[in-house]
């Protein structure tokens, strides 16, 4: 396995472990790295993505989502973040009385007793630890319905969040589309865009929508719909949700829906925001792909227990490598007190073809995969140690 790497083609020829300009420590990932997790794989499943952390009491669980091909369904997988077993999986059939029609494309699950699923159209249906559906809402669906001339879409889990007192929270994609016609569709979306956080009460049904906008100068991400994957952290001691934007400085405090500030938390790290072009290989195919030299936010944590963020970004790409599975990926771990305080930045290289794909914080740490993965039945973490930054 590669151990990770200090970035120093990132960032000029500094030392690590001083502290800079901005009297912010800068150091090297590995000096809070304490050891591995492993996350055991059964034989019918080849890739791990999107894990929630779900507690129940003093219980944590890793949440996972995986087609369950042997019963034709969906499977709620819930693992011990310990022991990196499964203890516990609800399956949901594709068909019949259980079924959630039209597909699921997202879930929220607050215990191994309870859960949401919504599918394509904005349902939502409600479950129990049976895999059995004890009710189904159409207030989101309603509510897309009502949009004329923009299609709102979401397709991660992380899009969708419990910030308690039943309330339920998805972040919006619009897009517009041109009409049809001509010779090359494109898709963006639409500037003026204000409605990009709404929440449900699942009580009453009622729906509440932001009214904010862009960053200043996010105009240019307007073709890049990656853009407005927007994700962000519920901070239960203040009651606030940060919302981050993949190509912006900018992070979003909200109370409810409602933009009460706007932080840009302190760094040493110069980043350098771009949206995505349209690249072309040797072979002549096109796809998309973020600029070598583009910085992107990856993650926004919040820790209840010792009250830190975690943001984490991606800075760039180095070496001549025609697409980024060959080159080297380049990235820095910020961590903030609750207040925003800069407590350090912690730099790491992934050299692999792999990117930063799966993280997830616990009670025991912060946890992100390792660049190599050398098993197919196992899938192998770091394991950061964040006690000595807790007051």
């Amino acid at each position: 396995m590669k151990k990770i790497l200090f970035g120093l083609l990132i960032l000029g020829f500094f030392s690590c472990g001083e502290k800079r300009d901005k009297d912010i420590y800068l150091g090297k990932l590995d000096e809070i790295i304490v050891g591995d997790f492993v996350f055991h794989l059964d034989s019918l499943t080849k890739s791990v993505y999107e894990i929630k952390v779900v507690k129940e009491g003093e219980n944590e669980y890793l949440l996972t989502t995986k087609s369950a091909l042997e019963f034709a369904g969906w499977a709620f997988v819930f693992t011990d973040p310990i022991s990196g077993y499964e203890v516990k999986r609800i399956e949901i059939p594709y068909e019949g009385p259980e079924s959630m029609k039209g597909g699921i494309l997202g879930n929220i699950v607050l215990s191994k007793n309870l859960f949401f699923v919504m599918n394509r159209e904005g349902v939502l249906g409600e479950y129990d630890q049976n895999g059995q559906q004890i009710r189904i809402i159409s207030s989101i669906k309603n509510y897309f319905d009502s949009i004329p001339n923009i299609k709102t879409s979401f397709s991660f889990n992380r899009e969708i969040e419990y910030i308690g007192d039943s309330i339920l929270q998805l972040k919006l994609r619009p897009k517009l589309v041109n009409p049809p016609g001509l010779k090359e569709t494109k898709f963006e979306f639409p500037e003026n865009f204000t409605e990009w956080i709404i929440s449900i009460n699942l009580t009453t049904q009622l729906i509440e929508k932001s009214n904010f906008n862009i960053p200043d100068g996010y105009e240019e991400f307007k073709n890049d719909l990656t853009a407005t994957n927007l994700f962000g952290v519920f901070d239960s001691n203040r009651i606030k949700y940060y919302l981050c934007w993949p190509g912006s400085n900018e992070i979003y405090v909200l109370k409810g829906v409602n933009l009460i500030e706007k932080v840009i938390p302190e760094s040493n790290v110069e980043l350098n925001f771009k949206p995505r072009e349209v690249e072309r290989l040797a072979s002549g195919s096109t796809y998309w792909a973020l600029p070598k030299e583009a910085s992107k936010n990856v993650f926004l944590l919040y820790d209840e227990k010792r009250d830190l963020i975690l943001k984490c970004t991606k800075i760039n790409e180095s070496g001549a490598g025609e697409t980024k599975f060959e080159r080297t990926k380049h990235y820095v771990l910020s961590i903030y007190s609750g207040e925003w305080e800069p407590l350090g930045e912690y730099l790491f290289d992934f050299e692999s073809e792999l990117d930063l794909e799966n993280w997830f914080l616990t009670s025991e740490g912060l946890f992100i995969n390792k660049p190599e993965q050398k098993s197919e039945d196992e899938y192998v973490f770091y394991k950061i140690d964040l006690s000595k930054f807790s007051n």
